[in-house]
């Protein structure tokens, strides 16, 4: 019995915890002042990532944030990544950046996406149910364990 409890918790960990954390899409930001609180990644432009180096490091290309305020000129985010130019990440703890919308070339928003997420959770409940067939592990699936020889008609 114990094995099924440790089959419980799988089936926790590997098709409900995807559910949750889900799937998420960038969509560039649709208003000019986005609401405090918005998720959002910024792509610098050169001019930006030259005057934000003191700031947020040398060669920074993209940024990811919680916006805590959206001036008509200026983005003030709480920072969790940040990219430079190689590809490489830095994270932080969101601490709070000012940056001007001129350094700004492309701002995004993070969304959750439904399609995305029961796509995701489709194919971990068919890998899972694959799993449970291809073991036998509730007695259904698999083959039996007869040796595969076939009943004696003389018997019926």
């Amino acid at each position: 019995m114990r094995w099924v409890s440790l089959v419980g918790r799988l089936c926790v960990a590997v098709v409900v915890l995807p559910v949750l954390a889900g799937c998420y899409t960038l969509v560039p930001v649709a208003s000019v002042q986005p609401a405090p609180g918005t998720k959002m990644r910024v792509l610098l432009n050169d001019e930006g990532r030259i005057n934000t180096a003191q700031q947020v490091g040398p060669y920074t290309m993209q940024i990811d944030g919680q916006l805590v305020q959206a001036s008509e000129s200026n983005y003030v985010l709480a920072v969790t990544d940040v990219v430079d130019i190689r590809g490489a990440h830095s994270k932080w703890t969101g601490e709070t950046v000012p940056l001007p919308k001129r350094y700004v070339m492309t701002s995004y928003e993070r969304r959750f996406s439904t399609p995305k997420t029961v796509l995701v959770l489709g194919a971990v409940t068919a890998g899972f149910v694959a799993l449970v067939a291809s073991f036998n592990l509730f007695g259904f699936g698999g083959s039996s364990s007869d040796g595969g020889t076939p009943p004696d008609p003389a018997d019926q």
